[in-house]
């Protein structure tokens, strides 16, 4: 085995474990999702993709590594095709289903006011950490016969009237979900990056192995 054909075959494995635990994070990331707003249908869809995809990806990863393994021309082409329908299927997930975080807050934040109509308290962890207060404004409080908590002043101090906030907690969710579309977009991206430049040294690889063999044939 030639110098080349050895750093394509190191390359290769390690790309493939790159991959491999990229998958792993992909289908942990959208499990968890998942399972943290299980009442989201804006959620639902894009996360089953990525289940779906992450598997693929994780099963595929194996595969490859078997393939540069055998040194197999035919298993490490099949492989390099696998991995460019992958990089198609997530690059159309990315533009054709992406996350919709303005529903997905409205939601959240419909379920939390609903808790807080019947239970109370629903509300006061997104009123105090993103310092807004009810859905759509504190009006929502004495609409619904009910007093405005602590949790919509700054400080919890409802001594001072001019502390209290007056944004609706949907609109606060959805600024701040759409401010972590930044980092999916990177994180989406970068997984796309790495399976490019994996099918790349795959195919390499596979070149590589097709030029020794012809070589050989020919001793």
């Amino acid at each position: 085995m030639s110098c080349g054909t050895k750093t394509l075959k190191v390359s290769s494995f390690i790309l493939d474990f790159l991959c491999c635990v990229l998958a792993a994070l992909t289908i942990a990331a959208c499990s968890y999702a998942l399972i943290t707003f299980s009442h989201s249908m804006a959620i639902r869809v894009p996360c089953i993709l990525g289940i779906v995809l992450g598997a693929l990806l994780f099963g595929s990863t194996i595969f490859g590594c078997i393939a540069a393994l055998r040194e197999s021309i035919r298993m490490t082409w099949i492989y390099a095709a696998i991995m460019l329908a992958l990089i198609f299927g997530q690059i159309t997930v990315i533009f054709a289903q992406p996350i919709n975080y303005e529903l997905l807050a409205n939601e959240t934040i419909y379920d939390a006011w609903q808790g807080q109509l019947y239970h109370q308290g629903s509300m006061s962890y997104y009123e105090i950490k993103y310092h807004c207060c009810g859905q759509t404004g504190p009006t929502n409080y004495p609409d619904s016969g009910l007093r405005v908590p602590q949790s919509c002043y700054f400080n919890q101090n409802a001594t001072v009237t001019s502390d209290l906030y007056t944004a609706g907690c949907d609109q606060k969710l959805a600024a701040a979900f759409t401010k972590g579309t930044r980092w999916e977009r990177i994180s989406d991206w970068s997984v796309v990056g790495v399976e490019v430049l994996t099918v790349t040294v795959a195919g390499l690889l596979a070149i590589t192995l097709q030029n020794a063999e012809r070589r050989r044939l020919y001793r």
